[in-house]
Parts: C-alpha cells; sequence; structure tokens
C-alpha cells in the first residue's frame, strides 16, 4: 500500500517553501529551512546595507492556510508552549501566516513581554493584513528585532558601571563616616540602576555580550556588593563603639 501525503502536510510544505521565498525575495537575507522543527520552522541572517552578514538572526515560525476568510484581519492560534519557548528564546522571534490562495504573507514579532490573550493550550496571535504584510518595507522593522535602539548602548553601560565601581573601590571602607556612607549608597544606587539596564541585554539578547564581559560584569558585581556591605559594617561599628 503506498503512502498518502496529506493535505495538512502538503498546505504546511507549501507555506514553508513560499514563506522562505518571499522573505528572501523582499528583504535579500537569506532564508533558511530547518530539518529540524523545534518551535521554530526557519531562520532569517539580517545583512547590512552592502547586504554582509551581521551575525544577527530573526527565528520564523510559519503558519499556513489555503485561504484568509477576511480582509482585515486573520487568528493564529499556537500551542502556549510555544509562546513560552519564543518569548525565552535568546533571539527575536517572528511568526509568519501565509495565505496561500493569495501567495501572500504577514508577520508579527512574538514579545517577551506581552501576554497573548486565549484560553486553554493555545494562544492567539491577531494579524492585522492591512498593516503587517511582508514588503520590502517591513526590513528595517525585522531588521530592528535582532538589534533594538535601547540595546545599542551596551559598550557604554559596561564602561559606566566600572567606573563607578572603581571609583567606589578605590579606597578602603574602613572608619567610614556617615557622609561617606551616603556617597557609597548613592553610587551604589546608580551601580545597580546601570546593571539592571545590563542584565535586560544579557537575559533577551545574550550574544550581544562576550563572555568575557559577562565575567568582567559578575566580578565588579560582587565588588560592589562587598563593598557596600563592608562599609555599612564599619559605619555601625564606629557607631556602636566597636
Amino acid at each position: 500500500m503506498s503512502k498518502q501525503y496529506p493535505k495538512r502536510s502538503v498546505n504546511g510544505d507549501a507555506g514553508e517553501y513560499l514563506a522562505a521565498f518571499l522573505l528572501t525575495r523582499a528583504l535579500n537575507w537569506p532564508c533558511r529551512l530547518q530539518s529540524v522543527d523545534l518551535g521554530v520552522d526557519a531562520e532569517i541572517e539580517v545583512c547590512d546595507e552592502q547586504n554582509c552578514a551581521t551575525g544577527n538572526v530573526v527565528k520564523v515560525q510559519v503558519k499556513s492556510f489555503e485561504t484568509l476568510p477576511s480582509a482585515n484581519k486573520h487568528d493564529v492560534y499556537v500551542d502556549s508552549s510555544d509562546i513560552s519557548y519564543w518569548q525565552r528564546f535568546s533571539v527575536p522571534t517572528i511568526v509568519v501566516c501565509v495565505d496561500l490562495k493569495s501567495r501572500r504573507i504577514y508577520w508579527k514579532p512574538i514579545s517577551a513581554t506581552e501576554a497573548y490573550a486565549s484560553g486553554g493550550a493555545s494562544k492567539k496571535v491577531t494579524f492585522d493584513l492591512l498593516q503587517d504584510e511582508l514588503t520590502a518595507t517591513s526590513k528595517p522593522r525585522i531588521a530592528a528585532l535582532s538589534s533594538p535602539d535601547q540595546f545599542k548602548d551596551l559598550d557604554d553601560l559596561v564602561s559606566q558601571a566600572v567606573e563607578i565601581h572603581n571609583r567606589v573601590t578605590s579606597s578602603a571602607a574602613l572608619a567610614i563616616s556617615e557622609d561617606e556612607l551616603i556617597v557609597i549608597q548613592r553610587e551604589s544606587d546608580a551601580f545597580d540602576s546601570i546593571i539592571s539596564r545590563i542584565e535586560e541585554i544579557r537575559r533577551h539578547y545574550p550574544w550581544r555580550m562576550s563572555p568575557f564581559t559577562g565575567n568582567a560584569i559578575d566580578r565588579i558585581k560582587s565588588g560592589m556588593f562587598r563593598h557596600l556591605n563592608d562599609a555599612e559594617v564599619s559605619w555601625r561599628n564606629g557607631v556602636n563603639g566597636m
């Protein structure tokens, strides 16, 4: 008995091939279909204006439909586990909705913070078919997913954190006066604010921080904690006459 190629597989495969073709055509970037599907179907490699690879990638999950019944919007339901998986990804992910009849595709980024409304084991991703169609104008928005503007100042943030650490820890935390402790606490608060921004980058875009820089950040965090703790102990001992 011959094996059947079911309609669902036909639409799924056709949608992935069409999505890869249109993504490559519209963006002029390579789009590679994944041989093993663990929540993503393809990967886009972002290139710069000279079409040189940047090393940044965007993951793609494809949802294919024979036709879309509405001309305005379409809801795609995906497993809750997939949404959680994409939100934890160290690289950005987009869901692509494929209309096989019109041969058009639509895309939406998966946010790490958005709650996708729906009950049960599935979540809903809503596509605006007038705004979310993939065109050449989508290129800068997709590129920005892998390199958000608020994360481009990583080097400056690291330099600021190191500067505060070196300034604060340059003097021994001994016989600290109340005024000196207040200064150290104020510096520590500024340091913590900078570190929280660095940690956000490391959490959502870990490839932007080298292991060397990550280790250096961990060291100065420990150094600042110890110095503040020593300063507070020294001040309390001085107040208590110890």
